[in-house]
């Protein structure tokens, strides 16, 4: 990082267009990488879920083509979304009935009048 004394307007001119190259590199850089990850999540995915699958070697890279098949077919993705979003309802009215206790125990001792 490099420290200007800004000392006129031209140089505070000079200090700004600076800055607003480095700005536009770092959009740059920051669309590649989006770029990057747009074009390799599916890979990325697969090989979070199946180690070594990204290296197509042996069992693994037959596993991964099978679900690389799975997950191509429309069939497949509508059962596994309707999969996830059931085990996410669950989990969520599990927690909102965590939640709804907790807060109803509390009250509850509040209310308790304190015996002596």
């Amino acid at each position: 990082m490099r420290k200007v004394k800004i000392t006129s307007q031209e140089t505070l001119d000079l200090e700004i267009a600076r800055l607003k190259m480095r700005s536009r590199q770092l959009e740059n850089e920051l669309g590649n990488r989006v770029d990057y990850f747009k074009d390799n999540y599916k890979k990325m995915a697969l090989n979070a879920v199946i180690p070594g699958s990204a290296r197509h070697s042996g069992a693994l890279g037959i596993a991964a083509n099978i679900a690389k098949m799975a997950w191509g077919s429309g069939k497949f993705k509508n059962f596994a979304t309707g999969a996830l979003m059931t085990a996410l309802e669950f989990i969520g009215v599990q927690l909102g009935i965590n939640i709804f206790n907790k807060v109803t125990n509390r009250r509850k001792k509040k209310k308790e009048p304190i015996a002596e």
